[in-house]
């Protein structure tokens, strides 16, 4: 199995229908306080994922498209690193409601999708070295979660630096899935729209196919516009 099937980018094109086919009251709704307004946001991306699969490494698409949407008491932030990698966040003011992730090897697909105990995921509101601690689980795997505010800097977005909050958000994974994620992030402190991430990802998930399986991702992505498409 190759091509697209393997391994395509999702374009600005396609990411705009994705965005317009969620419904009027999904794209038009005025922007949530504390959360980024909807629309396709573009990011510069470099690194990729790897899986003990044939010892395969794929590298993500060089540019990455965030679509945002409003959804129940905020927002769905959808990502797509290549046609067959589509992560999802849904956001209701500084809370991680649930997330998930639909990632495609070949002939092997697994799908997570965890429900979380809505602990802060971008720390708005706190201090810098505040810590908070909280746990999401799916049906066979539990992410205990730990979000450190490092500190206040900038990222530089269309040449311009822009006041950001640094995070850490850490998970350690258990049951089904096992390891750990370690992701830096970095969010406009008014709007919540994340400015830049870079992810260390290392995890041994089962499937059903070829039993257990070894998964790393490396990248980082950093916004390319703060004015999102729509």
């Amino acid at each position: 199995m190759g091509g697209r099937y393997w391994s395509g980018d999702v374009d600005l094109d396609e990411a705009l229908a994705r965005f317009r086919s969620a419904g009027a009251e999904a794209t038009n709704a005025p922007p949530v306080a504390g959360l980024p307004a909807p629309g396709v946001y573009r990011y510069t991306t470099t690194g990729g994922e790897w899986v003990s699969l044939f010892d395969t490494y794929r590298a993500y698409s060089p540019t990455t498209m965030r679509i945002v949407t409003r959804r129940g008491c905020g927002v769905r932030e959808e990502q797509f690193f290549v046609t067959q990698h589509l992560e999802y966040y849904d956001r209701c003011g500084p809370a991680l409601i649930t997330y998930g992730t639909d990632i495609a090897y070949w002939w092997t697909h697994g799908t997570q999708a965890f429900d979380c105990q809505a602990g802060s995921f971008d720390m708005a509101g706190m201090r810098a070295g505040a810590r908070v601690e909280w746990d999401c689980s799916d049906e066979d795997t539990r992410a205990h979660q730990i979000t450190e505010y490092v500190g206040d800097e900038t990222v530089v977005v269309e040449g311009v630096p822009l006041p950001a909050r640094h995070t850490r958000w850490t998970t350690l994974f258990s049951g089904a899935t096992i390891g750990g994620a370690l992701v830096d992030d970095w969010f406009d402190p008014s709007t919540g729209l994340l400015l830049k991430e870079t992810r260390d990802i290392a995890l041994q998930v089962g499937s059903q196919f070829v039993g257990r399986l070894h998964y790393t991702d490396r990248s980082a992505y950093t916004l390319a516009s703060v004015t999102p498409e729509r």
